[in-house]
């Protein structure tokens, strides 16, 4: 009987290997040869605990890395300020963009047609917070065939989904012609009043006053403008996108500042409407597609590595070299992890780049007769 036994182990011992963990699962008191340790995610079979035995210590137990989900929710746009830059051509968002962001990140300059054709996307820090600010085409300009506008309308959104936390109405001081007042005029009526409490005015052009105080100039100004700043009252600001150094800062911290008194008053939240909830689950859907191909990746991997180990293992015979190669395979394990968490956590700026995610939202918006002007008109 116990030779019969030991053969029954000796022949389990050389079919072990080839049977999933799961043959076993209904026999508890089932007595193997060796215990096998199994990567709990995967059917793949881990390493003998009597060959792992001679190795040093190493925790088989990388790190997971959050949820899917919760990656989705959490690549650090919970601390960030997210501004979108809206204003007529030539009014000076990109350079007004740079100001915020203390560096030069969008083409600016002064012309009669827009420099900026499609919505771009510049980032820094401030005060340990992420800025993100959003550059937008002229909402106003003609030129551009309807499509290429609609297209536009989503990358917007999809820059700022979840949505902006300021929305900055650039307008540069002088001249008031008739043509720049009713360009004015139709700007103002593109945002609700939802929307208004997230806004702030930004008048560009300070280094043309050439030392006048801003007040005095608004009191020369067309009524359209007067009544504009006394529609904001506290909440607008003078740029010279032109400075540096000390006075840069200076105006940038006015301006940030002013963002965050805004954020406070509004609860802390963004400015959000039904456009930028529905493209934000369909952003979601995409992060999560990414991350799961991300983590079936790294589970296919993981098994090649190991199965690669297991099949070296069995030819060694010297205990340092296979402590060796088990330390070879647990930091490659190791990498492979921290790869694999750098793409979940990567996933939604992987999202923004897909030229597919624009047909997907505009479909799900259902965008082919929006105008720009219905983003904010909550």
């Amino acid at each position: 009987m116990v030779r019969w036994a030991g053969l029954f182990k000796r022949m389990l011992g050389q079919l072990l290997p080839r049977l999933p963990l799961s043959s076993f699962s209904s026999y508890p008191g089932l007595a193997l040869p060796f215990r096998l340790e199994t990567d709990p995610d995967t059917d793949c079979p881990g390493i003998p605990s009597a060959m792992a035995a001679p190795f040093p210590s190493v925790s088989s137990s990388l790190s997971e890395p959050r949820t899917s989900h919760g990656l989705g929710n959490q690549d650090s746009r919970d601390s960030q300020l997210r501004l979108v830059l809206v204003g007529k051509t030539g009014a000076g968002k990109s350079a007004t963009g740079n100001s915020i962001l203390g560096k030069k990140v969008f083409r600016s300059g002064i012309a009669t047609k827009s420099i900026t054709k499609i919505c771009e996307k510049g980032s820094s820090t401030w005060r340990g917070r992420d800025i993100v600010v959003v550059d937008t085409p002229g909402i106003f300009d003609t030129e551009e065939p309807a499509a290429d506008t609609q297209r536009e309308i989503a990358h917007c959104i999809l820059l700022t989904s979840p949505g902006p936390h300021a929305l900055l109405l650039v307008v540069r001081l002088g001249p008031y012609t008739g043509e720049e007042q009713k360009a004015m005029k139709e700007m103002l009526r593109m945002f609700g009043s939802k929307a208004r409490r997230y806004m702030i005015l930004v008048f560009t052009g300070k280094d043309n006053l050439e030392g006048m105080d801003f007040h005095d100039h608004v009191k020369d100004a067309p009524d359209v403008f007067q009544d504009l700043v006394d529609e904001f009252r506290d909440r607008h600001c003078v740029l010279n996108n032109k400075a540096k150094g000390a006075e840069l800062e200076a105006q940038r911290a006015e301006l940030l500042d002013m963002v965050q008194r805004i954020l406070g008053e509004n609860g802390g939240g963004f400015y959000t409407s039904e456009m930028f909830r529905r493209a934000e689950v369909e952003i979601q859907k995409q992060i999560l597609a990414i991350q799961n191909q991300s983590r079936a990746e790294l589970e296919r991997e993981k098994c090649q590595i190991r199965k690669e180990f297991e099949d070296n293992i069995r030819m060694l015979r010297d205990d340092y070299e296979r402590k060796m190669r088990k330390a070879e395979m647990e930091h490659t394990l190791a990498e492979r992890e921290r790869s694999c968490v750098e793409r979940q956590q990567n996933a939604r700026a992987a999202v923004e780049t897909q030229k597919a995610i624009l047909d997907i939202i505009l479909k799900t918006l259902d965008l082919a007769f929006l105008v720009l002007k219905h983003i904010f008109m909550e």
